[in-house]
């Protein structure tokens, strides 16, 4: 970044010393920005700093007409490639990281915050009724930084996901894609700082059913019909996030999922990833076409053969262990969020 000390413009509001903070890196999220807020204030969220990656759809306008937002610009894109100074020397990586590292170190610096994107919906392990004792309790204790489920949320079928909503509120939201599977997806891994992948989350569930392989970069043009003949394996999907870290000196986020800072084996909480929604096509042709992400977008490749395989014959995204979400409780029955601290 060519100026990593001021890599910010205010375009609204003005930071302040919040109980429970939350921030993000958003581009043209009107489908889903009004439930992302909605959902987090009710669980005491009570300031929101977001980056806005030049949105055309009115997400910017609409964002700095809440007066618990404040809404933020930079001079470089999410997907470029910027170089920072850090603990261990310099790091090259594009900016939507080091923006993640780089908001709370300079507005929440000593404090905890939710770090989110916009399709994520954090939920809190039941015995934690809001953000703010959450914070409290991690104090408490000393813990640095807290580990995620991140749970694909999805409806019954494709031809539902295609349906065009109007969803404003959470419950709305998650009326409209209510499945989960109800799986564990991480444990305790001992004498590890970090924990274990102990199950396959719903998108790696679906790739292999629909025979979504991992074509190796040198195949990818060649004949679809030749790949499948080959003994490539499947795409892995992510189940980990560490999306609530304390902001101390040399804290920054490695990738986009995880920070520097172990966390507690105590606490488990949740992402409810509303990945399978109406605007998922959307935002497959814009990662195609700006191959912003990691590996020139790679994974929005398999997302698009997959839709396209589940429009054309099995168009059904319930599995075995899918059920529909009613409360955090169905979230911690099915061993996806966990509270040991007293």
């Amino acid at each position: 970044m060519s100026d990593a000390s001021n890599p910010f413009r205010v375009v609204h509001g003005a930071p302040r010393d919040a109980r429970a903070s939350a921030y993000s890196i958003v581009k043209n999220e009107m489908f889903l920005i009004r439930a992302f807020l909605d959902h987090h204030r009710r669980i005491g969220v009570d300031q929101f700093i977001i980056v806005d990656d030049r949105s055309t759809d009115g997400t910017r306008e609409w964002l700095a007409a809440q007066p618990d937002c404040v809404v933020l610009e930079s001079a470089f894109t999410y997907g470029e490639a910027v170089t920072l100074p850090g603990p261990s020397g310099e790091r090259r990586m594009r900016a939507g990281i080091a923006v993640k590292s780089l908001i709370p170190q300079r507005y929440l610096a000593g404090r905890y915050a939710l770090c989110l994107d916009a399709d994520e919906l954090l939920v809190l392990p039941p015995g934690v009724a809001s953000l703010v004792e959450l914070f409290e309790l991690l104090a408490k204790h000393d813990v640095a930084s807290v580990a995620a489920s991140l749970i694909d949320f999805f409806p019954a079928t494709v031809h539902e996901m295609d349906q065009p909503r109007d969803l404003p509120t959470s419950q709305a939201l998650l009326e409209a894609y209510p499945y989960f599977d109800a799986v564990p997806l991480i444990g305790a891994k001992p004498g590890s700082p970090w924990p274990a992948k102990i199950g396959r989350g719903t998108t790696s569930r679906l790739l292999r059913e629909h025979d979504i392989r991992l074509v190796p970069d040198a195949m990818l043009a060649a004949p679809r019909w030749l790949n499948r003949l080959l003994p490539y394996g499947y795409p892995k999907s992510s189940v980990l996030k560490t999306p609530i870290v304390r902001w101390d000196p040399g804290v920054e986020y490695l990738n986009s999922h995880r920070a520097n800072v172990p966390v507690s084996d105590k606490l488990l909480v949740a992402l409810a990833h509303m990945k399978f929604n109406y605007d998922l096509a959307r935002r497959v042709d814009h990662a195609l076409a700006s191959k912003a992400y990691v590996r020139g977008s790679r994974k929005y490749q398999w997302y698009e053969e997959l839709l396209g395989s589940m429009r054309r014959g099995k168009p059904g995204f319930l599995g075995p262990h899918s059920k529909p979400y009613q409360t955090p409780t169905d979230l911690a029955d099915a061993g996806l969020t966990r509270l040991a601290l007293d």
